[in-house]
């Protein structure tokens, strides 16, 4: 469902649907007011965007299901979360099977019980080491956006407050839209390219997909790739929204941005960009290793954490 469809949510999914999906990035922009399930309708949100830059109350977000995945979240090799409502658990059937999502001893002829929740949907030897890695990027994470010079939480045991989480995921918020806004600034000069999405960056997340007229976004994102600027060119797992645009082919150059980058690095970028859209080789720049204290020195509020 996209923005243009989604005013008319309460009307699709009376009419037929069981279960719409959105990103939670327009969710969060229209004030739409979630379905009562009258229909037998199911919201479920695509967070995998906005989850590692915003804070997130489910509670407050109302959808039946949320998805992210650690891996947005300084965790390569963590896991990917499905939250529900915890009515919509114990009424589901599992998808996987084997191990402890059967209760002790209740396989019978003719009924089988399952485990309580969370172990109904935990068949099999879980994925224990993305767990660990899950976990503790998290605790890096509120570290890097908090207190860089004085770790609190990463590899401790210490719990992790809510008002710390806020604070956190605020800071990385209001960096993310100042770095957009700076590269969204910079491309937006930049004569034959074509930014796609909101250019306000209090509207999107913390990354920019573009096309240069007559380049093939893959030969653009290599030009980057040798001047030290790493982007992504395809379809971004959006091809029905390329194919919208009537791009030929269904792709785009993506530059990303996240707590760890600089206003330096997006002027680097920027710049890179430029030079490729006239032709002119983009220089290679040899960066100095540094702690990551760009948050610590941004004047924007430190929660009490």
């Amino acid at each position: 469902m996209n923005r243009s469809s989604w005013r008319h949510a309460p009307v699709i999914l009376a009419r037929s649907a069981r279960r719409a999906s959105v990103s939670w990035c327009s969710c969060q922009a229209s004030g739409y007011v979630q379905p009562d399930g009258e229909r037998r309708s199911y919201l479920l949100v695509d967070g995998a965007q906005l989850v590692p830059g915003s804070f997130v109350d489910v509670h407050a977000l109302g959808a039946d299901f949320l998805a992210f995945s650690f891996h947005k979240l300084l965790a390569p090799f963590g896991v990917g979360v499905l939250y529900a409502r915890r009515h919509l658990l114990e009424s589901s059937l599992p998808f996987l099977y084997g191990g402890d999502m059967i209760a002790e001893g209740r396989v019978l002829p003719d009924l089988v019980e399952y485990n309580a929740l969370p172990w109904k949907y935990a068949a099999g030897t879980p994925n224990i080491l993305g767990a660990i890695v899950s976990a503790q990027a998290l605790r890096l994470l509120l570290d890097l956006a908090l207190t860089p010079r004085r770790p609190a939480y990463f590899g401790t045991a210490k719990p992790i407050e809510r008002t710390a989480v806020h604070a956190a995921m605020s800071r990385i918020s209001s960096w993310n839209e100042q770095l957009a806004g700076r590269a969204l600034a910079g491309l937006g000069r930049i004569p034959g390219l074509t930014i796609y999405g909101p250019l306000d960056p209090a509207r999107r997340t913390s990354l920019v997909a573009f096309n240069l007229a007559d380049r093939d976004p893959v030969s653009v994102a290599e030009a980057l790739n040798r001047a030290g600027v790493e982007s992504r060119a395809g379809c971004h797992c959006a091809t029905l929204a390329h194919h919208a645009l009537k791009l030929t082919p269904p792709a785009s150059c993506r530059l990303s941005f996240y707590l760890y980058n600089t206003p330096d690095e997006v002027d680097q970028a920027v710049a890179a960009v430029a030079a490729i859209s006239t032709g002119r080789p983009a220089t290679a720049r040899r960066y100095r290793r540094r702690p990551a204290r760009h948050l610590a020195r941004s004047p924007l509020p430190v929660g009490s954490a």
